[in-house]
């Protein structure tokens, strides 16, 4: 009966917003256009457009040549495409097979992409016709083998250190599987029930790292210890400490000299998790991005690493690129010319690690940042590890801005450049504020010492350790934004009061209701909780159907 009754409750939930979502429409009648209103042009990305009418590009790789290979996938068709660089054409590769799959779990699944170096193959994932797949690049023939759970929403791939082993992951099978390279033999293991497993990678001692998106947690799985078709051994989840919790996407292993680094996207606000593989989350640094101009928070989706321990990420709602440099922590964000909301999901790197290549759902492109070009500033943070903040006391924040320019034209402008702090929003810290000196300076020096002076509001702080991000910011071509961050840890040790854990702010009550921008904001909210609602109530019905069928 609890079944029915969730059901139920989940389309009454559904029908609400939708109605307010509808609303909304009936005095915006082209949402299409609000999802792309221009196309700037910029020194850091070169965009290309994808001739196809209709929406669906997923998951992008490149080959051992650099070349980008990425997936299109409708309800209808999937196909695999091809850019050469050298001559901007494009070749398609349509997927054989008809639609078995239900389209909720099409428009959620699939598309993931990983190149295979040994046998010059690219693994690809679709959801449509629920199989793992591959394209012999040599003679450009497509295999398929079908993944034994219907509706399985087959997700992430990885390929294992020994080359002979595929893994996969179900968001809504919550099963994670192999394949067998060798036998063609495929091996599935559940997760559990509403966990989600969703991307996943390989460490360097072959376990497993999965993210639950729905159970808010990350899966560690050592895989010589999995039981068939069972839960009993080998998995172990693992999440952040109460209060703090995520809902992870994206994950990726660094590794620099003898440290391994696990970089997990936290899909439902706006930041990335960090932390060292060994503790597993007990001990962690939030890398919060800047404020997203159109969604309610920069969503961060995939995220890969380079040969040399550098780290990628898409933000899929504050539409930018943005990398973690490995030896100096230092952040970079780069604005996508395409937007508000160009929709970057996945991403991927060239060989020589020149150019981080990406697809745009909502323009129908793909792009890549041109790696080799040199932001001309550098940010440092001349502090401790760790500040303590107490009640009533200011305390300032030393930074060092240096100028890296050795081009005559420089790539974003050394004028104007803006300093602020970033990390205080609803999913971090509260009660803090501050003052930059200076706020903004023209870069007529070779470096610029300043200051950004730190006070608590004793009245909505909360006692923890946190993470805030000083932030450099300066326009290049178009009058797009790139900034530079740099992780700093602050304690606040300031009396706490239940009544403070519910006195949360936003910062958005000066906005225009009339703006479009803000209408994609509400639309965004609107559209999460519809989104898990509806996956709530589909997996529900599943479960209604299947029971019913094991009855009969």
């Amino acid at each position: 009966m609890s079944v029915y009754l969730l059901l139920t409750l989940s389309v009454l939930i559904w029908v609400t917003i939708f109605q307010a979502v509808y609303s909304q429409l009936s005095n915006l009648p082209n949402l299409n256009q609000q999802f792309v209103t221009y196309q700037k042009q910029s020194n850091f990305i070169h965009e290309f457009n994808v001739p196809l009418n209709q929406r669906g590009l997923k998951g992008i790789v490149t080959d051992s040549r650099g070349n980008p290979w990425f997936y299109y996938q409708t309800n209808n068709e999937s196909i695999i495409m091809k850019f050469d660089l050298a001559n901007s054409t494009f070749k398609s590769f349509p997927v054989p097979g008809k639609t078995i799959s239900d389209a909720p779990v099409i428009n959620l699944a699939g598309g993931q992409m990983i190149y295979d170096e040994k046998r010059n193959s690219i693994w690809f994932t679709d959801a449509r016709i629920n199989s793992l797949g591959y394209i012999n690049l040599q003679n450009e023939s497509i295999t398929l083998h079908k993944i034994p759970t219907n509706n399985s929403g087959i997700m992430g791939l990885a390929l294992s250190p020994d080359n002979n082993t595929i893994w996969f992951a179900e968001i809504i099978g919550n099963k994670i599987g192999n394949f067998d390279i060798n036998s063609k033999a495929i091996i599935e293991y559940p997760t559990g029930e509403f966990t989600g497993p969703t991307l996943l990678t390989l460490d360097k001692k072959g376990q497993l790292w999965v993210t639950l998106s729905y159970s808010h947690s990350i899966l560690k799985v050592q895989p010589w210890l999995l039981v068939p078709e069972s839960r009993a051994g080998g998995m172990t989840e693992i999440g952040l400490e109460k209060p703090d919790t995520f809902s992870p996407f994206g994950i990726a292993i660094s590794n620099v000299s003898n440290s391994s680094k696990m970089f997990t996207s936290d899909h439902g606000s706006s930041r990335v998790i960090v932390s060292d593989l060994s503790s597993e989350l007990k001990n962690y640094t939030s890398y919060w991005t800047s404020p997203s101009q159109a969604y309610p928070a920069s969503l961060p989706s995939q995220i890969i690493s380079d040969k040399l321990g550098n780290i990628y990420f898409a933000q899929h709602g504050g539409n930018k690129i943005s990398k973690i440099n490995a030896s100096t922590g230092e952040m970079t964000e780069y604005d996508i010319p395409t937007g508000p909301l160009a929709t970057v999901v996945y991403i991927a790197t060239s060989p020589d690690i020149s150019k981080i290549w990406f697809t745009e759902w909502a323009s129908n492109r793909i792009a890549y940042l041109d790696n080799e070009i040199k932001v001309p500033l550098e940010l440092k943070v001349n502090n401790s590890l760790s500040i303590t903040l107490k009640s009533n006391q200011t305390v300032p924040l030393d930074i060092l801005v240096t100028n890296q320019n050795t081009n005559e034209t420089p790539t974003a402008s050394l004028n104007g450049v803006e300093v602020s702090l970033v990390g205080m929003t609803d999913s971090g810290l509260q009660g803090l504020t501050y003052v930059a000196k200076p706020q903004r300076f023209n870069m007529t020096e070779s470096n610029i010492n300043g200051t950004i002076d730190m006070t608590v509001d004793t009245n909505n702080a909360i006692a923890g350790k946190y993470t805030i991000m000083p932030r450099i910011s300066t326009l290049e071509k178009d009058r797009l934004t790139v900034s530079q961050l740099f992780p700093q840890v602050v304690s606040l040790d300031v009396p706490v009061h239940k009544a403070q854990l519910q006195n949360f702010t936003t910062s958005n009550n000066n906005e225009n209701s009339n703006s479009p921008y803000l209408f994609l904001r509400d639309l965004a909210r609107y559209a999460s909780a519809g989104v898990a609602v509806t996956l709530i109530g589909y997996l529900v019905f599943r479960k209604v159907k299947q029971r019913r069928l094991e009855n009969k």
